[in-house]
Parts: C-alpha cells; sequence; structure tokens
C-alpha cells in the first residue's frame, strides 16, 4: 500500500521537525492550503504545488510520484507524470505510470498505446524503453490490439536480438510476431526476417535461418548490404545442411551482389573443401586470408583448420595456431556472432591440437569453446561440446581429473542437463 499525499506530508514534516507554518515560508503556500492537504480535506494538489512541498520535505522522487499517481484517472496528468517518470529513469515507476494511463477509462485505448509507444523516444536507457515495450506489449496482448502488439513485439526484439546472454530466449520470443507479421511496414518486415534469419544461424538453427532470409529475399526487390548478409547465412545454412548445389545456387546470387566483399572467396572456398577439393580451397583460403581484416579472420581460419586437418598437414595446423594473435579478434564478447566464431575456432582448434599430439592443449581449447556457447545460451552446443570432450578422453585413455570433473558439472548444471 502506497501513502496517499496527506500521510506522506505529516510523517516528512514531523520526521524533519517543521512546522505547517515554517513550511509555508518554504514553499510559498498558505498555512491553510498545507493543512487542508495534510489532512486529506485536499486529496489532490495540483502537482506543481505537490513538487514544491516534496522539495522542501526532502521526499524521494519515487515516493512524489508514486503518491501522486494514486489521486488521479486525468490523461494529461498520467501523461506529465509519464514524463516525470522517464526523467527519474527508473523502470519500476515507468510501469505503474505507464500501466495506469493505459488503464484509465478516461483516455481512449489506441490513444494511450500510441503515447507509450511515442515516449520510447523520451527513455534514455534501454532498459526504460524495453518496460515501456513490455506494458505496451502485455496490455496489448490481453485486450487484443494486434496492431501494438506487432509493432512493440519488433522493437523489443531490435532492442534485445544482440543481449548474447539471453540470445536463445531472445530469439523464441521473436517468433511471437510472426503471428502478426502482416500488420507491419515492408522495410520493419524485411529487416524481421533478415535479423531473425542471421539469429537462427548463430545459434544453428539452418533450416529457420533458409526461412527467414528467404522469405526477406523474397520481398526484397533491392540490391543491399543487408540481403547480401542474409545471402550469407543461406549460403552458409546450406553448407552445413550439406546440400552443396543449392549453397552454390544462392553463392552465384551472393557474389553477383554490388555488396559482396572478401566472403564470396570465402564461401567458395568452404564450397571447394566439401567437394573434396583441399587444394583448391586451401589456395583460396590463404587469399582470403591476406584480404580480411584482423577481426574477421577467425572464421576463415576455423575451416582451414578442418582442410589441413582433413589433409593431414600436422605443420601447416602447428604453424596457423601459433600465429593465433594475427586473428583472433581483439574484443570476442562484443558481439554474439563474434563469441559464436570464437566457440567454433576453439572446438576446431582443439580437435587439431589433440590429432597432432598436443593433448592437453587440445582439451584446454574444447574447455574454452564450450564455454563461449554458454555464453550464447546454445544449449545443444553445449551438449554437443561436452560430448566431444569426453570423447576424446576415451579415444585418448585418459584419466578424468576432478578438475575436469568439476569443469563439466558447471557447464552441465547452468545449462540444466541435470534436473
Amino acid at each position: 500500500m502506497f501513502m496517499e499525499i496527506g500521510d506522506l506530508l505529516h510523517a516528512y514534516r514531523q520526521r524533519r521537525n517543521i512546522s505547517l507554518s515554517e513550511l509555508a515560508e518554504r514553499t510559498d503556500i498558505s498555512k491553510a492550503a498545507l493543512s487542508k492537504i495534510e489532512s486529506g480535506e485536499t486529496k489532490r494538489p495540483g502537482f506543481s504545488q505537490w513538487k514544491k512541498i516534496a522539495s522542501a520535505l526532502n521526499i524521494p522522487y519515487v515516493d512524489v510520484i508514486i503518491a501522486y499517481l494514486d489521486t488521479t484517472e486525468r490523461p494529461v496528468t498520467l501523461q506529465l507524470l509519464l514524463k516525470e517518470a522517464l526523467e527519474l529513469n527508473y523502470p519500476p515507476v515507468v510501469q505503474l505510470v505507464a500501466l495506469k494511463l493505459l488503464e484509465t477509462p478516461k483516455m481512449d485505448t489506441f490513444l494511450a498505446l500510441d503515447h507509450l509507444l511515442q515516449a520510447t523516444n523520451d527513455a534514455k536507457d534501454q532498459g526504460v524503453t524495453l518496460t515501456l515495450y513490455n506494458v505496451m506489449i502485455d496490455y496489448a496482448r490481453k485486450h487484443g490490439v494486434p496492431f501494438y502488439l506487432g509493432k512493440g513485439l519488433y522493437e523489443r526484439y531490435m532492442l534485445e536480438r544482440d543481449d548474447f546472454s539471453r540470445f536463445e530466449e531472445t530469439y523464441r520470443r521473436g517468433k511471437e510476431l510472426l503471428h502478426y507479421i502482416d500488420l507491419l511496414p515492408p522495410i520493419e518486415r524485411i529487416t524481421f526476417y533478415y535479423r531473425m534469419g542471421t539469429h537462427a544461424y548463430i545459434l544453428g538453427y539452418y533450416g529457420e535461418s533458409i526461412e527467414f532470409c528467404g522469405k526477406g529475399i523474397r520481398e526484397d526487390g533491392t540490391d543491399n548490404k543487408p540481403k547480401a548478409s542474409a545471402l550469407i547465412s543461406i549460403v552458409n545454412s546450406y553448407l552445413s545442411l550439406g546440400d552443396l548445389i543449392l549453397a552454390e545456387l544462392y553463392l552465384k546470387e551472393y557474389e553477383d551482389s554490388e555488396y559482396a566483399d572478401y566472403r564470396k572467396i570465402h564461401l567458395r572456398a568452404l564450397l571447394h573443401a566439401k567437394q573434396g577439393q583441399h587444394e583448391d580451397a586451401m589456395r583460396l583460403y590463404e587469399l582470403c586470408l591476406a584480404e580480411a581484416g584482423k577481426d574477421s579472420r577467425v572464421t576463415i581460419v576455423s575451416d582451414l583448420l578442418e582442410v589441413y586437418l582433413e589433409s593431414g598437414n600436422d605443420a601447416l595446423i602447428k604453424e596457423l595456431i601459433d600465429s593465433e594473435d594475427q586473428f583472433l579478434p581483439s574484443d570476442v564478447l562484443a558481439h554474439p556472432y563474434r563469441i559464436k566464431q570464437a566457440a567454433r575456432y576453439y572446438k576446431r582448434k582443439g580437435v587439431s591440437q589433440l590429432a597432432i599430439g598436443h593433448i592437453e592443449e587440445g582439451f584446454d581449447s574444447l574447455l574454452q569453446s564450450i564455454s563461449y556457447y554458454r555464453q550464447l545460451g546454445a544449449s545443444d552446443k553445449v551438449i554437443e561440446g561436452v560430448g566431444l570432450f569426453l570423447k576424446h578422453h576415451r579415444l585418448q585413455q585418459k584419466v578424468f581429473s576432478f578438475e575436469d570433473m568439476e569443469i563439466i558439472e558447471k557447464f552441465c548444471h547452468n545449462e540444466g542437463i541435470y534436473k
């Protein structure tokens, strides 16, 4: 239960040991008016009056807004309180005021939802913005207002998708928007398809990546950078699924794009490798490494390691791993895609090290790979990594140390494998 304005005024006046006469002098509000507010005779003073009183008594501004919120249903006042709450930058208060604005019978539902949507532009940080979208989404879902539900889901997804700590959850939440996708304008609909397609690829959902990116491409009649990125996801997904015919078909479309870059060489090298043409693949990988910037090289190196491994080039494997400082990104944790590529590299590195007899280093690399996949919330990849780690312990006839047991147990508990 929140304190009413009169009770709050009385409590803080007594705490500060300030008489009504003294408070009247500090606020330039008459003693009689203050007395009526404190006694409850005036239940809703003007908000500017209430702010003066609160400032004089050092009442926390959270309490100022909440106490006044309980006194009014007037849309204009509630809009003012929402503005004040946004200035306060405190999500719980923003949520309370936003809900009150939506629930007041004195304002049209669509106008209230539109006001919340516009208010997101005034939010100072992502937490407050997400609070407004969540309030709007929950209300629109319960009251059957599909346009605002779709808009809220779209904007929330666009904000949350780069939060790698909830990457899997954000992807699953994003799928709800598919029920309202036709309500979005074409540019937002295409953007959503492209973003979800890339999201699915990072998580290893290759079929879904192809489906999402394909929907965006079919609607997008222009040549642009997001479309080119979507084509990369499709080609990689088909390669991962072993469909080399469709991979080559979409690769040609990517190569024809004005926005194609060094990755067209990388993808062509991948295709050669899948076709068993190792010499051609290695030549293109090495050309690609020369063209790519440092932060883009780790993906190429991961694939080159696999070709070296399949070709039995132990010396080249060691040489490539020893040059790690030339291709590992400076800030792996900056983006989910970088985390995935680092996880993939350490997995390939670990398997390659084990193959050339660097046993302890290989196990350390596999653990690093599992750790990165866990940060993405990629449960399937974590389980796969743990299985690979155990398999190579068995193949190497290596005793499973208590330290390794403890690390694996931590990964399993964090991923919810044990119930």
